[in-house]
């Protein structure tokens, strides 16, 4: 995970949350990748499950669902921000296992709200993952991720206030 804002007022003390349980998310993405192969790219249904992988070719979907599971609770939780600047340096407590419990909550439900709108990120993400750099076809496909889809939503969350 690369720890750095996507939207004014992102909040890196939460990023840094969900960077120690990063290896985690991951999984759970894949997973669900996995279990939408059959609707959004059958012609992976052959190498699918995935064994084993490089975490980097999913770094940017888990980035892009991170920042918006951001999004989301800085607007459900208005008050920490002002919470977290008055007691700057006197350690305002957030509960870890907390906050992460409902990061992997909503996990499936962000994953397929973010298929809704980009059907080819099961497609991009998953070749990338099984051809991964320098073979040819997984550097094209995560160009064309992180262009149809990291671009985008980048776009759409710097304009959504939390």
């Amino acid at each position: 995970m690369i720890i750095s804002p996507w939207f004014e007022s992102d909040d890196m003390t939460l990023a840094d949350l969900q960077h120690n349980a990063y290896l985690d998310a991951v999984c759970r993405i894949v997973d669900g990748l996995e279990y939408r192969v059959d609707d959004l790219a059958p012609e992976l249904k052959p190498f699918i499950p995935i064994r084993s992988y490089d975490h980097r070719d999913v770094q940017w979907l888990h980035d892009v669902l991170a920042a918006r599971f951001r999004l989301t609770w800085l607007r459900e939780h208005k008050d920490f921000g002002q919470q977290a600047q008055l007691f700057k340096g006197r350690g305002y407590y957030l509960d870890h296992s907390v906050f992460c419990f409902q990061w992997f909550d909503t996990l499936p439900q962000q994953l397929g709200k973010l298929l809704e709108k980009y059907p080819n990120t099961v497609r991009y993400v998953l070749i990338s993952v099984l051809w991964p750099n320098p073979d040819k076809r997984g550097v094209g496909t995560e160009d064309a991720f992180f262009r149809d889809v990291v671009e985008n939503e980048r776009k759409r969350m710097s304009v959504e206030m939390p």
